[in-house]
């Protein structure tokens, strides 16, 4: 199941000339011709912005929902042939983060433990405004360079979260926006078509 659904996530790659930053990271069709990732993967990012697919196929794409306090983005995709991914209908205790790591041309599947639904007080993605959120933290896995945005999967393959960040001090440990976080975003860009502004990197 999860061999077929990582075809449904792709690798995301930009560059931020105003920082001189090129973007490495994961994000998951969710809707046709829409990707679901975090918003500070694509801040500033202002040049060859596409989506790549596990088979070596380009996309070009445009920011059309861009929510720095919750992290997520959604870009914009014409021609994409992928499938969305459904929702899950429930969280669960075990789950499979599928992404591309380091930079690698096919995704991985790592499995997890979870710990769903823990209340987390942190920031925005500019460390300016404090935020609550709802998040997944998982265990057994290095997410590595490259795997924010990973979609934290079901052994359906339903997504119940997205990968936005590692714990620095804890190996193996990492942490997932609960769905209900990056909902708004995803609703506000699912049939957006106008480019948004997407802030500074």
């Amino acid at each position: 199941m999860h061999a077929e659904a990582a075809h449904s996530v792709v690798r995301v790659r930009g560059l931020a000339s105003a920082c001189d930053r090129r973007t490495e990271a994961t994000g998951f069709v969710y809707a046709p011709e829409r990707v679901l990732l975090n918003a500070h993967a694509v801040a500033g990012v202002d040049k060859d912005l596409e989506v790549v697919l596990d088979d070596g196929r380009r996309f070009g794409a445009r920011v059309v929902a861009f929510d720095p306090r919750a992290d997520a983005a959604v870009l914009r995709v014409p021609g994409l042939p992928a499938r969305p991914l459904p929702p899950a209908r429930a969280v669960r205790t075990t789950a499979v983060i599928v992404g591309y790591r380091d930079g690698k041309r096919f995704p991985i599947a790592l499995p997890v433990t979870v710990r769903a639904g823990v209340p987390a007080e942190t920031y925005d993605i500019y460390n300016r405004v404090r935020v609550s959120r709802q998040v997944h933290r998982f265990q057994g896995a290095d997410i590595g360079k490259g795997m924010s945005g990973a979609p934290l999967l079901t052994g359906e393959g339903r997504v119940m979260g997205m990968v936005f960040a590692k714990d620095t001090d804890k190996a193996g440990v990492g942490y997932a926006l609960a769905a209900g976080e990056f909902a708004p975003a995803a609703t506000a860009g699912r049939n957006a078509t106008r480019t948004v502004s997407h802030g500074p990197c």
